[in-house]
């Protein structure tokens, strides 16, 4: 088989150097997810994580990120007819 010089070697990683970078993605994505609540930004993986752990009877499979985010804005805002105090 030939070798393409620009194609990088396979190299050994060991199993500490994949646990320290599982690790730093583990707090990226729970700084995120913290930061989206404190914005009030809906967070499909964390509706993942739970529906995957004790998915509903009702459901068949969990909502696309379109509708969970279509939902998400539904119950917010209601469907566009509130009115307002001021």
């Amino acid at each position: 088989m030939w070798r393409d010089e620009s194609c990088p070697q396979r190299t050994y990683v060991p199993p500490e150097k994949i646990k320290a970078l599982s690790a730093n993605h583990s707090l990226m994505r729970r700084v995120r997810s913290t930061i989206r609540m404190i914005f009030g930004i809906p967070d499909y993986e964390l509706y993942l994580d739970y529906w995957y752990a004790a998915p509903p009877k009702d459901e068949a499979a969990p909502l696309s990120e379109k509708e969970f985010f279509r939902q998400a804005i539904d119950e917010r805002y209601g469907n566009g007819n509130r009115t307002r105090c001021c």
